[in-house]
C-alpha cells in the first residue's frame, strides 16, 4: 500500500516523464528521418557525379578511337590539313576548350632526315627538329597538334621525357593509356600540371601499309588527347538537391597520402589548407579505373550536416510534447491529490488480511516503520523475519487456488502459535510472510536461530486440508537494526536477500544478511551484468590446455578453457563467473560462443598451416538439453568445413542421472559423427560407473580435486585407482587433470593412467601462440616426417 501510495503521489512525475520522453522519441525519430533522407540526396549526386565523370573520360577515349581509326583507314600518309579537319569535328572540343588532340609519327634512323625536311615544309616550320637531338634508333617525334601545336618535334621515346615507360608500354597493343602529364620549359626541364594525355596507338595492317612508314609490325605512331582537369569537372554540372562537393587525386601509384589535383572546395592549388573540411563527418569515396590510371574520388554534401537538417519541424516536436506533457502532469498531480485523501481513509480500514487474520502489508510496514522509532530511543536491536514457503506453487498448480488459500490460513494460525507473544506477524502476499521482533536479550542470536529452526519444524509438519494431507515447507531471511538497515525498506530487502541465500542453500533453513552477503550478491549481480557485456561486445578469450599422454609425453589433445578480463573487474575466474553463467540462463549464449569460436581458431590454425591435435569442448546440462542442440552442431560443421574427428565434447556425469534416456540417444548420434566422448569432473557427483556400460563415451576425466592431494590422502588414492581400473575395464581412458608435480605424474603412469592434464606439461595457451608452442611444434614435425615417409 505505501508503495501505491508513493506512485500515486508522484504520478504527475511519471506522466510528465512518459509524455516528454515521447516527446523525446518523437524527435529524434525525425532527425533519424531527415538525417537518412539528405543521406539518400547525398548518395544520389554522387551517383550522379560519378556517371558523368566515367562518361566524361568514356568520351575521351571514343574521341581518340574516332581519330586513331581514320589515322588507320587512310591510304595515303598523314597530313597537317587531314589531322586538323578530324581533330575539328571532335565533340569535347564544344565542352572543354582546354582539349588539345596530338599526332606523334613513328620515324626510324633511317627516315630522319627525310621526315625533318617534310615537317620543315609541309608544316612550314623552317626550324623543325626532333628533339633531343642525340642519335637514337628510332623516334616517336610530336608531328601534329589541334587547336595549338607546342613543343613540336620532342621525341616520345627520349630519355628526357617522364612517360617514356608509358609510350613503350602502350605501343604493345591497340589499348588507352592515361598518365599525368609534364610539361618542358626551354631547358626541357619537367613542370608539374594538373593535366592528363590520354593516348592509343596506331597500327597499319602489314599488307595495307603501301608508302606509309612504319615499324616491321605496322606501329604507325600514337594520338593522344591532352586535357586540364579543370576544363573536365566543367563540363560535369553535378545537380543535386542539395549540392555536392567533391575532391579527386590520382593514387594509380600508391601514394599515401593521395595527392589531390581536384577540389570543389578551393580553386588554389590543392594543399592541407583543403583537408579540415573533409576531415570532418562522413563522405563516400569511389575508385575509377581508367586508361590504367586508378583515381580516387571522394564525395559528400557541400555544407555540414547539422546545417542541412530542418531543425523547425524537430524541434516543434519536442515544444509541443513538453507543453502536453506539462498540462498532463498539472491535471494528474490534481487527481493524484484527491486520490492521497481518499486512500488516506482507506487505509484504516485496511490493515488486517482478508485470508489469514494477520497485519495487512500496509499495516505490518507501517508497525515496522513505528518499531525502528522506538528502538532508536530505546537503544534496542529489531529483527525482521522473512518467509517464505518451499514449492507452495506446486501445490496451487496440483489442488487449485482454494485448497492453497486453506493452507495458507493454516500456516498462519501455526505461526502464531510458535512464535513469541511479542512477535508482530504479517503477511506480504501470496506465500510470504513478515515477523517483527523488538529484542532485549544479551543472548538474541542464539536464541534467534532457535527461533528459525523451531518454526521450520513446526510449518513443516503436515497439514489435514480438505480430506487430504498437504505438506510444505518454508525459509526463513533475517535482517537485523541498526547492523543490516536502519529503515524499513532496506531491512525488508536484505530479510528478503537472505530468505533467497537459504533457498539457494536448499531450502527448509534459515539465513541471518550480513555484509558479506550482501557484498557478494552485488559482485554477482556486477558480474552477470558485465558478462552480458562482454558476450556482446566479444571480450572473452579461448585458451587451449594441452593433454599429453603419459608414456609417450606427446600433446594429444587441448581442451578449450574461457578467460575473462574485464576492464571494471579484472580477471574473472570461470571457477566465478560459471556458475553465475548457470543461474541466470547465459550459459547457453556463452555455450554457442565457446563452439563457434573455437571452429573459428580450426579454421585459422587450418589456414596457418597449423596442425593441432583434438579440441574439447565443455558442454554444459543446460546446452545439451536444448532441442537443437544436435541441428545446431551439424550446422557448424557444415558452415567452416571441420572435421569431427577434431573435436571432443565433455559433459558432466550429473546431466546422465537427470535424463540418462534422453542423453545415451542424443550422445549416440554425436558419437556416429565422430566426435569423441568425455565425462568431465567424475567424482564429484553421483561417482557411478554403473550409466556408462551402455552409452558412447570414450574417456573419463578424474577431478583434480582428487589429484591434488591423493600423495598424501589414502582415501583419494584408493579412489582413482579404483576410477582408472574400473573404467579399462569397459574400454575407457582415462585423463587426470590438475596435475603439478612430477610424482603425481609418475603414481598415475604407474596405475595405468592415460592421459594427464595441468601446469606440470603446460598452461593454457593463447590462440595466437599456438604455432610456437613447443608441443605443438613437435606434433606438426612429427606429422611432416610422416607424410614426408608415407610418400
Amino acid at each position: 500500500m505505501t508503495q501505491i501510495k508513493r506512485y500515486v503521489k508522484n504520478a504527475y512525475l511519471i506522466v510528465f516523464s512518459i509524455v516528454f520522453f515521447c516527446g523525446v522519441v518523437t524527435s529524434l525519430a525525425l532527425y533519424h528521418e531527415e538525417k537518412q533522407h539528405l543521406m539518400l540526396d547525398e548518395n544520389i549526386a554522387t551517383e550522379q557525379f560519378i556517371t558523368r565523370l566515367k562518361d566524361a573520360l568514356a568520351q575521351y577515349g571514343r574521341e581518340v578511337a574516332g581519330v586513331a581509326i581514320m589515322i588507320q583507314s587512310m591510304d595515303e600518309p598523314l597530313t597537317n590539313p587531314i589531322f586538323q579537319r578530324a581533330s575539328r569535328q571532335l565533340e569535347a572540343t564544344e565542352k572543354n576548350n582546354t582539349l588539345r588532340v596530338y599526332f606523334a609519327k613513328y620515324v626510324p634512323h633511317s627516315q630522319r632526315d627525310t621526315y625533318v625536311t617534310q615537317q620543315q615544309g609541309l608544316a612550314g616550320l623552317s626550324a623543325f627538329q626532333i628533339t633531343p637531338s642525340e642519335i637514337r634508333k628510332e623516334y616517336l617525334p610530336l608531328t601534329y597538334g589541334y587547336p595549338f601545336f607546342t613543343n613540336p618535334g620532342f621525341d616520345l621515346l627520349s630519355d628526357t621525357y617522364s612517360n617514356r615507360d608509358v609510350i613503350q608500354q602502350i605501343r604493345s597493343y591497340q589499348g588507352f593509356e592515361m598518365s599525368e602529364l609534364p610539361t618542358f620549359s626551354s631547358e626541357g626541364v619537367k613542370q608539374k600540371t594538373r593535366s592528363f594525355a590520354l593516348r592509343r596507338s596506331i597500327y597499319i595492317p602489314l599488307d595495307n601499309i603501301k608508302n606509309r612508314v612504319t615499324d616491321e609490325f605496322g606501329f604507325y605512331g600514337i594520338v593522344g588527347i591532352i586535357f586540364e582537369v579543370n576544363g573536365l569537372v566543367r563540363q560535369l554540372n553535378v545537380p543535386g538537391i542539395r549540392g555536392v562537393a567533391y575532391r579527386i587525386a590520382d593514387i594509380t601509384e600508391g601514394s599515401q597520402p593521395p595527392v589531390w589535383f581536384a577540389d570543389s572546395r578551393t580553386d588554389i592549388n590543392i594543399n592541407a589548407e583543403h583537408i579540415s573540411h573533409w576531415e570532418k563527418g562522413h563522405f563516400n569515396t569511389t575508385d575509377i579505373y581508367y586508361g590504367g590510371r586508378n583515381w580516387r574520388v571522394d564525395t559528400r554534401n557541400s555544407s555540414d550536416l547539422l546545417g542541412l537538417i530542418d531543425w523547425t519541424l524537430i524541434l516543434g516536436a519536442l515544444i509541443l510534447f513538453t507543453l502536453l506533457a506539462l498540462l498532463l502532469s498539472w491535471y494528474v498531480r490534481l487527481l493524484s491529490n484527491a486520490y492521497n485523501q481518499t486512500l488516506l481513509l482507506a487505509n484504516e480500514k485496511i490493515e488486517i488480511d482478508g485470508l489469514t487474520g494477520l497485519y495487512s502489508r500496509y499495516k505490518i510496514q507501517k508497525e515496522l516503520d513505528e518499531l525502528i522509532k522506538t528502538c532508536e530511543l530505546n537503544a534496542n536491536k529489531l529483527v525482521v523475519f522473512f518467509l517464505d514457503l518451499d514449492h507452495f506453487k506446486a501445490i496451487n498448480d496440483a489442488f487449485g487456488h482454494e485448497t492453497g488459500d486453506k493452507l495458507l490460513v493454516k500456516v498462519a494460525q501455526r505461526l502464531k502459535s510458535v512464535l513469541p507473544d511479542k512477535a508482530i506477524i504479517g503477511r506480504l502476499g501470496g506465500d510470504e510472510f513478515l515477523v517483527l521482533m523488538v529484542l532485549d536479550d544479551k543472548k538474541a542470536c542464539v536464541f534467534l536461530e532457535r527461533l528459525c529452526r523451531e518454526v521450520i519444524l513446526q510449518i513443516s509438519q503436515s497439514y489435514f486440508v480438505e480430506g487430504g494431507t498437504l505438506n510444505i515447507g518454508c525459509s526463513i531471511g533475517a535482517a537485523l537494526y541498526p547492523d543490516y538497515g536502519q529503515d524499513a525498506e532496506t531491512l525488508i530487502k536484505n530479510a528478503d536477500m537472505a530468505m533467497y541465500e537459504a533457498k539457494s542453500a536448499g531450502r527448509a533453513t534459515y539465513y541471518f544478511y550480513d555484509g558479506a552477503m550482501g557484498a557478494r550478491i552485488s559482485r554477482n549481480m556486477r558480474i552477470e551484468t558485465r558478462l552480458r557485456y562482454a558476450l556482446q561486445n566479444s571480450l572473452l578469450e579461448l585458451h587451449f590446455q594441452p593433454k599429453v599422454d603419459l608414456n609417450t609425453k606427446e600433446c594429444v589433445g587441448m581442451e578449450a578453457l574461457l578467460r575473462w578480463e574485464d576492464s571494471e573487474l579484472g580477471t574473472v575466474s570461470p571457477m566465478e563467473f560459471i556458475p553465475i553463467a548457470e543461474q541466470s540462463g547465459i550459459i547457453l549464449m556463452l555455450g554457442e560462443w565457446v563452439f563457434e569460436q573455437t571452429f573459428k581458431h580450426l579454421v585459422i590454425w587450418k589456414e596457418q598451416g597449423v596442425q593441432v591435435p583434438p579440441i574439447a569442448i565443455n558442454c554444459s546440462a543446460a546446452q545439451l538439453k536444448r532441442p537443437n542442440f544436435l541441428s545446431h552442431l551439424l550446422s557448424l560443421l557444415d558452415k567452416y568445413q571441420i572435421d569431427p574427428s577434431l573435436l571432443e565434447i565433455e559433459v558432466t556425469e550429473s546431466i546422465l542421472i537427470e535424463d540418462a534416456k534422453g542423453c545415451a540417444e542424443l550422445l549416440r548420434q554425436v558419437s556416429k559423427l565422430g566426435i569423441k566422448l568425455a565425462i568431465d569432473d567424475f567424482g564429484t557427483g553421483y561417482s557411478s560407473l554403473s550409466y556408462l556400460k551402455d552409452l558412447p563415451f570414450h574417456y573419463v576425466k578424474i577431478d583434480q580435486v582428487f589429484i591434488r592431494d591423493f600423495m598424501e590422502d589414502s582415501d583419494h588414492d584408493a579412489l582413482t585407482r579404483a576410477i582408472i581400473n574400473l573404467s579399462h575395464e569397459l574400454n575407457l581412458k582415462v585423463i587426470a587433470e590438475g596435475i603439478t608435480r612430477v610424482d603425481q605424474m609418475e603414481r598415475l603412469r604407474e596405475y595405468g593412467c592415460d592421459i594427464g592434464q595441468g601446469y606440470l606439461f603446460s598452461k593454457a595457451l593463447g590462440a595466437n601462440s599456438m604455432a610456437s608452442d613447443p608441443m605443438i611444434v613437435a606434433l606438426n614435425e612429427k606429422q611432416g616426417d610422416s607424410d614426408s615417409f608415407g610418400g
